[in-house]
């Protein structure tokens, strides 16, 4: 069975994914993407009317492929606190190597403008949000996440909470791997910090 031949577009995607990798979305030229795609320079405009729409349509490309191993990982975990688990273990090990997820939380000019940057941001928080929201609705409808608990305030906030952990190992300023920080974050949002309480011995029944 053969493979059919990549089109143009699909040809400067792989190449802008690669470029973007390596140098970011400003130091990248058109140039160097059309070039290694094999295309003419004008090509790209045919497909995109920027550089710009090009970097973000490569950014939800990356974040599918990260919501499609997160969700392969949440299927085979089971209940919902099992999931959420799942979760914060396929984005330890992806986004410590996914640069281009990790570069707009960098703040880095360099490599992206305020404006790219930002929407790549909220490209990323509106997908992984949506998916830790369908995870506790569910989870309530099994009765294993509380009934009374505020869904999509929820969401937001344990999406924040993670990104907050995440920048601070981007910046160099977390003092443990990413991975042990995110598994310490699930632990205590799923368990608190409390100690359980052990059983009264001899408890006085009053009548």
């Amino acid at each position: 069975m053969t493979t059919s031949p990549l089109g143009p577009r699909d040809r400067l995607v792989d190449a802008a994914v690669e470029r973007f990798r390596r140098f970011g979305l400003r130091r990248t030229s058109v140039e160097s993407i059309t070039s290694a795609a094999g295309t003419g320079k004008g090509s790209l405009y045919l497909h995109y009317p920027s550089k710009e729409a090009l970097y973000l349509d490569v950014v939800e490309r990356v974040v599918g492929e990260f919501v499609t191993l997160a969700e392969d990982a949440m299927r085979r975990a089971g209940e919902a606190p099992a999931r959420l688990r799942a979760l914060v273990e396929v984005a330890g090990s992806f986004y410590e190597r996914e640069d281009l997820l990790a570069a707009p939380f960098r703040g880095d000019p360099e490599l992206l403008d305020a404006r790219s940057a930002g929407l790549a941001r909220e490209l990323q928080r509106e997908r992984i949000t949506a998916l830790i929201e369908a995870t506790l609705s569910e989870g309530q409808t099994s009765g294993t996440i509380r009934a009374d608990l505020a869904v999509p305030a929820a969401s937001v906030v344990l999406f924040e909470i993670g990104w907050a952990v995440v920048r601070s190992h981007l910046a160099g300023e977390l003092p443990v791997p990413l991975a042990v920080a995110l598994y310490a974050l699930n632990d205590i949002v799923g368990n608190g910090t409390a100690a359980p309480r052990p059983p009264a011995e001899n408890a006085t029944i009053r009548h």
